[in-house]
């Protein structure tokens, strides 16, 4: 990776005046890339598939099968990144929303309600392979548990909300239904603007301190940004 990041915001806002790519471009920047934010309902036509780079998916409001032009765009943005990524030319992590448009993309399976409603505030989930996380979550849809099947897909996160609550797509992809860009403070207020708009069941709390670096860092090196591997081992 070249220490380029295109951070592809969600729609809608994670709290008020604060969109969904800002607390991932935050957290980006003290890991030293170079960050470009796209807004949603911008098609950013000189991004899409750009090589070279790591593209990250954010969560967001607008459901995958809302049907908006501005949906159809970002699709077509992830299906650009996942080609790059295939050719082993870019790196490409989705964030809630962003994981469920992977999983749309790439194994044709669409959200799926999460039962007893979904999960919000603070949780720790458990590793397939790699160490358990602290982490925020928000979230009413889910990858299904469907998606494990389709080639290539390995479980990385889970536990009793979500089965899957990480995954990855090879070596350059990887997609998670949590936020682990969220530190403590912004986890109790996206996750109160999240419960004004629905409700929601609130999470089993974290076992353990919210570590944003280290958690976002953990699944960037998942989906081979190796600039985030260096960070984190110095």
């Amino acid at each position: 990776m070249s220490g380029e990041a295109v951070v592809w915001a969600g729609s809608g806002t994670a709290w008020a005046s604060v969109g969904w790519g800002e607390p991932v471009a935050e957290v980006l920047t003290s890991l030293g890339w170079h960050v470009s934010v796209v807004p949603w309902g911008d098609p950013a036509a000189e991004h899409q598939g750009r090589p070279g780079v790591l593209h990250v998916f954010t969560g967001g409001l607008e459901p995958v099968s809302s049907g908006t032009a501005a949906m159809a765009d970002r699709l077509d943005a992830v299906r650009a990144g996942l080609a790059a990524a295939d050719a082993d030319r870019a790196s490409v992590v989705g964030i809630c929303l962003g994981a469920q448009m992977i999983a749309a993309v790439s194994g044709d399976v669409l959200p799926e309600a999460v039962p007893g409603g979904g999960e919000v505030g603070t949780t720790t989930l458990r590793g397939r392979g790699v160490p358990d996380v602290h982490v925020a979550t928000a979230h009413v849809q889910q990858v299904p548990a469907s998606y494990l099947r389709t080639p290539g897909v390995r479980l990385t996160w889970t536990d009793e909300v979500s089965t899957v609550q990480g995954f990855t797509v090879g070596p350059r992809v990887a997609g998670v239904q949590f936020h682990p860009e969220l530190c403590v403070v912004e986890a109790g207020w996206a996750g109160a603007a999240f419960t004004d708009l629905l409700t929601v069941p609130a999470a089993v709390g974290a076992r353990g301190p919210l570590d944003p670096a280290r958690s976002l860092g953990s699944v960037l090196a998942l989906a081979g940004a190796q600039r985030v591997v260096r960070t984190l081992a110095a």
